[in-house]
């Protein structure tokens, strides 16, 4: 696969994209849940990025005991009241009681979820900007093993989900594990024997939802896999629309699209009515439970083994609230486990290396020449395949370069090196006798201007994508890189002109017209060195001379480096040097290299139909 400079493909010359972490498996409700490696490992490195907030966190626990104390008071109180009654006691005091204690209740939850809501999102903020500033330092082969989508994944829907867990899970977590301890304290303080009974209930819920679970793990993992066969080929349709209308293959598309639907509707029915089984169930066994206890105590309680009937009422009461969190806790933890997961891949971003940092005694690069000299350099994105092979070329400054050669035969790695996207691995690249590795880094990728075939344009005016990187460049300037690339003429028939905003990131304008605003780019960054690659390659010849007169306007006087596949392009460099398997097989001028009559002149010939 060839390299852009600055360009993430999907994968590097047998570096497959990195897998996701963990295993997936779908939830009750059919959500897929991602399940972590290393969980302990992980949640220790989350608790190390909750500094700051741990106070909050504490207060947090607090208040989730103090919520579950009243949830586990308030049936012991209710059964009191019963008591009372049956006895015609008065309960004024009681009722005073219940309503002060759900009054504390509702307070305790309310700042419960107000502190876990705004500690959750400043620990949230703090990954972010974690996550963020670092990827910006990692080198371009971390991205080369990653897809994008991937990565747009790891940056958004897994801090999100890890935003959720942290706002909302981990308080129910918390919340619903101090109920069940303390509603089972209860309920064997009140009757050893109800509890006993009461168990028996809970591992039938228990049994029943692995049972189903089992079931439905596999179905639902069949949706998913139809989910995704159907949406590719949804993608695939429409992307490739228009050939499928040239070839009268509608109907074609259609019939293979209802088979892909069909086959997701099987599933689905099935996967959905197998978890539907499963809370109609388990209010089934609830209510047995519950009338199995309300049965068992009335016996009791008539053979005086119960002594107050307000104890029936706490135990049921107690029954109602000891099953439910089970089934919460279920549902939660398995928000949990993806949140976990995305922790996980949050933090193999953060585990990866940065950009080598700039040495201790760094030179700056003040007013260079561009005098280049590539010595013995090999280099490649594998250890076991080399892409360049002991390379060495000198090049004086003020030189116009153009590098060509077959695809893949490491034209724009070479000129990778040159900008230290990547280093070389045996070997230096020099400039002005300077090793690269010995500048600092941001000030060498200032001294360079670079057009690259694939132009990078933004949700901005044209004024700001021409000024990008030098924001406060003055009109004037910004009007005149326009006009020394060509792209003043169609700038000016634009509606609002400079001040346009170019909602789809470019995509309203033509492939040639982008790339003038990215030479225009170029023009007004005014770099010493030069780097354009493969810029014409996808322009029509009227535009492509037009740019080609832009690239020799703003090369003059300076270094250049220019890729090119069409060669008539690159006829009037100094140099051009020709690439083949990594080594260089020919260089010279133009007419020196036609004379060799070489791979060059057989490139040449070709292209322009003379071979």
């Amino acid at each position: 696969m060839r390299r852009r400079l600055g360009v993430k493909p999907v994968s590097v010359r047998g570096i497959p994209p990195a897998n996701l972490s963990g295993i997936t498996r779908p939830a009750r409700g059919g959500m897929v849940v991602v399940k972590p490696k290393n969980m302990k490992g992980t949640l220790v490195r989350l608790w190390g990025l909750t500094k700051g907030n741990r106070r909050g966190l504490l207060i947090v626990l607090v208040l989730s005991a103090l919520g579950s104390g009243a949830s586990v008071l308030s049936p012991y109180i209710t059964g009191k009241a019963v008591t009372l009654v049956s006895h015609s006691e008065p309960i004024g005091w009681i009722l005073l009681y219940l309503s002060a204690l759900y009054l504390c209740d509702w307070l305790i939850k309310f700042t419960q979820a107000f502190l876990m809501a705004a500690i959750g999102q400043r620990i949230i903020y703090h990954i972010r900007m974690t996550l963020f500033s670092h990827v910006k330092k990692l080198p371009l082969v971390f991205f080369d093993k990653h897809q994008h989508g991937e990565l747009m994944s790891r940056l958004t829907n897994d801090v999100d989900n890890i935003s959720t867990t942290i706002s909302s899970s981990l308080t129910m977590l918390l919340t619903h594990g101090f109920t069940i301890v303390g509603v089972f304290i209860a309920m064997i303080s009140l009757s050893p024997i109800l509890t006993l009974v009461s168990l028996f209930g809970v591992g039938l819920i228990f049994l029943l939802t692995r049972t189903v679970t089992k079931r439905t793990r596999k179905l639902f993992a069949e949706r998913q896999k139809a989910l995704g066969i159907l949406n590719g080929h949804v993608e695939e349709s429409i992307s490739g629309l228009l050939v499928v209308k040239a070839f009268c293959r509608e109907e074609q598309m259609e019939r293979e699209f209802e088979e892909k639907n069909e086959e997701l509707c099987r599933v689905a029915i099935k996967a959905l009515i197998w978890s539907g089984f499963l809370m109609p169930l388990m209010n089934v066994i609830n209510n047995l439970c519950y009338l199995t206890i309300a049965v068992f105590s009335s016996v009791l309680y008539v053979q005086g083994v119960i002594g107050e009937i307000g104890l029936i009422t706490s135990f049921l009461l107690y029954i109602r609230q000891f099953t439910r969190p089970f089934v919460e806790i279920a549902n939660v933890y398995n928000n949990f486990q993806t949140a976990v997961a995305g922790a996980e891949r949050v933090f193999e971003i953060l585990d990866e290396q940065p950009e080598p940092e700039d040495k201790p005694d760094a030179q700056s690069v003040v007013n260079p020449r561009g005098d280049f000299e590539l010595r013995n350099v090999r280099f490649g994105y594998t250890p076991e395949k080399l892409v360049l092979k002991d390379i060495s070329l000198k090049i004086p400054a003020g030189t116009r370069v153009a590098v060509v050669g077959p695809t893949g035969s490491g034209k724009t790695t070479l000129v990778n090196l040159l900008t230290r996207f990547y280093d070389v691995m045996d070997g230096c690249v020099l400039l002005d006798g300077v090793d690269l590795r010995d500048y600092k880094m941001q000030e060498l990728r200032r001294a360079f201007g670079v057009v690259l075939q694939d132009t990078a344009l933004f949700a901005a005016s044209v004024r700001e994508n021409i000024a990008y990187g030098h924001e406060d460049a003055p009109l004037d300037r910004i009007v005149e890189a326009a006009r020394i690339a060509g792209a003043d003429g169609f700038i000016a028939r634009l509606p609002k002109g400079y001040d346009t905003v170019l909602e789809q990131g470019g995509m309203e304008l033509s492939q040639g017209e982008r790339q003038l605003l990215t030479i225009a780019r170029a023009v007004l960054a005014n770099a010493p060195i030069l780097i354009l690659d493969e810029a014409t390659s996808s322009v029509d010849t009227l535009t492509e001379q037009k740019i080609r007169r832009s690239i020799l306007h703003i090369s003059e006087n300076r270094t250049s480096f220019i890729i090119a596949h069409r060669l008539a392009t690159i006829r009037d460099s100094d140099l051009i040097v020709f690439i083949e398997n990594g080594e260089i097989v020919e260089q010279g001028s133009h007419d020196e290299l036609m004379a060799l009559d070489g791979r060059y002149a057989q490139m040449y010939k070709t292209q322009i139909g003379l071979a």
